[in-house]
């Protein structure tokens, strides 16, 4: 546990007495996370398991002034993020505008799962436009969703035509990407804007070829990442240890390639 990590993303369903949600049939200890609702106890909860930093993603309106107001006071340790639904059209477009402004968000989440279209529909494209001119990154869900939803909107092969179309885009893939883990690989090798945030599945549950893709041809791609409360940050510490991830790849997964993701001069320390 040397190396300080960024924790590239975490839902702000901690703020929340019962962070159960709809992932709980995969996530059975769900039901026994604690509320956090002050962010110093969130640091020092971070801070016993070697996380530095963290980009906490704005899960409902409530938990705005939260977020805006930890990442103000601690502007090098949490950077908000937002979700986006983009069925609402330019009412989204005009709340991302102001919750850049007012919150401080540098990175819109896009969960397709939860709108059953593609990353390559477009719906989502004034999105993407608005990210590149506010220069934030946009996170989208790769892999089968935990909620029982339709999950082939989430093959990581979409991002492909996404990054094409799209080049200035900084574009980040969460939740490891399975079942379609080679199509995963394929897209972040195809394109150098697009990184992965290897969150919401435990690594005791990562495919060989996705460690070793970590280790070799995907080490400035690939970030540490749990989606708490999702996964806790004890668990993928020490999972992580078991796979011995090689000594010259640590540093760009737990935090460097976090940093060039968001563009974010993050203290992990």
């Amino acid at each position: 546990m040397s190396v300080r990590a960024i924790d590239s993303l975490i839902n702000s369903h901690f703020l929340d007495k019962n962070q159960e949600g709809t992932t709980s049939y995969l996530f059975k200890d769900l039901k026994y996370r604690r509320k956090i609702d002050d962010v110093d106890q969130l640091l020092n909860q971070l801070n016993e398991n070697g996380v530095g930093a963290c980009v906490i993603s704005i899960m409902e309106e409530k938990y705005a002034s939260w977020v805006s107001q930890a990442h103000n006071r601690y502007p090098r340790k949490i950077l908000p993020a937002m979700i986006v639904d983009p069925r609402r059209n330019l009412k989204e477009i005009q709340k991302v505008v102001h919750y850049h402004e007012t919150y401080g968000v540098r990175c819109l989440r896009i969960p397709p799962f939860r709108y059953m279209l593609p990353p390559t529909d477009r719906i989502y494209w004034p999105f993407y436009v608005k990210a590149c001119e506010l220069n934030i990154a946009v996170s989208m869900n790769a892999g089968m969703p935990g909620p029982r939803n339709p999950g082939w909107v989430q093959n990581p092969i979409y991002y492909d035509e996404v990054a094409f179309h799209f080049p200035e885009l900084r574009l980040i893939m969460s939740h490891c990407g399975q079942p379609w883990t080679e199509e995963a690989i394929s897209t972040l090798l195809h394109w150098d804007n697009i990184f992965m945030s290897c969150c919401a599945v435990a690594p005791k549950y990562w495919p060989e070829q996705f460690i070793h893709f970590i280790n070799t041809r995907g080490k400035e791609k690939m970030m540490f990442g749990t989606e708490y409360p999702t996964i806790t940050w004890e668990r993928a510490r020490t999972e992580l240890n078991s796979l011995n991830l090689r000594e010259n790849v640590q540093s760009l997964f737990f935090n460097e390639n976090a940093k060039r993701a968001y563009n974010w001069d993050a203290d992990v320390n």
